[in-house]
């Protein structure tokens, strides 16, 4: 477990960083979902896309959080509520959820730098992640964090949707010196 002061909205919260358990599945899976729908709501409300089946979602989140999982996730939790999340299994950089009335206040970059260094921990020098391609403001986020849009894509279908996602790396040398 792991605090961190963070300043929302003027006030100060205390952030407490640990590992996902499966009492955590409802609350990520809610803020998940609204992270959806607030980025994609002009292609939701257009019907370019639909919405994840959030059930696949519950599902998903509830093999990642059991004890004897391959992926690791931790999450961010202020007054008891989970309110980010990143997840990692080998070199990847699987998930990285921020709730969206937190959005803004710096958790994303921390939980970002969190999950790169346990890749890193774990023996990992060339990091990848993959961005949905429609979602250019994660993009520019992991490129402002040292990350490159390779040119490579990937077909992914889960949750009951299909879609395209940019794949992007970083490189890590020496002693968490990151290159791209």
């Amino acid at each position: 477990m792991y605090s961190l002061p963070m300043c929302q909205h003027g006030a100060m919260d205390t952030v407490e960083i640990r590992a996902a358990t499966l009492n955590d599945v409802e609350a990520v899976e809610e803020y998940h979902h609204r992270c959806f729908t607030k980025t994609y709501s002009s292609q939701l409300l257009a019907g370019e896309f639909e919405a994840p089946d959030r059930e696949g979602t519950r599902q998903q989140l509830l093999d990642w959080f059991r004890p004897e999982s391959a992926v690791e996730t931790r999450v961010a939790v202020v007054d008891g509520v989970p309110v980010g999340h990143f997840t990692i299994c080998g070199h990847r950089l699987v998930h990285l959820f921020i709730e969206p009335d937190h959005q803004g206040s710096g958790l994303g970059r921390y939980l970002l730098a969190r999950g790169e260094a346990m890749i890193v921990s774990d023996g990992h020098t060339d990091l990848e992640l993959h961005a949905r391609v429609e979602n250019r403001a994660a993009i520019a986020f992991y490129e402002r964090a040292g990350w490159t849009v390779t040119g490579r894509r990937v077909h992914t279908v889960e949750h009951g949707i299909s879609y395209d996602e940019h794949i992007l790396v970083k490189r890590y040398q020496g002693m968490g010196k990151a290159t791209t």
